[in-house]
């Protein structure tokens, strides 16, 4: 079998962002996209998750998984049906939760406070 080298490797689905992925990208944090219907708004909020999403590898009760440990956005319904969604970046409570626990863990473990 010969290996081939230095030949490019053509973009594939997974690698192209998506118009919502591209919009996200555009966003900074407290900027907002109105007059959106129920599936564009669910489309923009799942680009800001995989565009600033922050994940960590987790293990609960025996399971390994990714969990998400900031939240990217906030969606309103507005009074004409339509969305609004904002570009946000705040810890979850899960985050909220395992800091804490490391800093207690430190306090124990020398004493000091943070």
């Amino acid at each position: 079998m010969k290996i081939d080298k230095s030949i490019p490797v053509p973009p594939g689905k997974s690698g192209v962002l998506g118009r919502y992925s591209e919009t996200a990208l555009r966003m900074e944090i407290g900027d907002s996209v109105g007059n959106l219907t129920q599936g564009q708004r669910n489309a923009l909020v799942a680009g800001l998750k995989y565009v600033y999403g922050k994940k960590k590898f987790t293990q609960t009760m025996g399971r390994k998984k990714y969990r998400f440990m900031n939240k990217t956005s906030r969606a309103v319904k507005q009074d004409d049906g339509t969305y609004r969604v904002w570009r946000v970046d705040m810890p979850t409570k899960y985050a909220d939760l395992k800091t804490d626990q490391i800093l207690d863990f430190h306090q124990q473990k020398t004493g000091n406070e943070t």
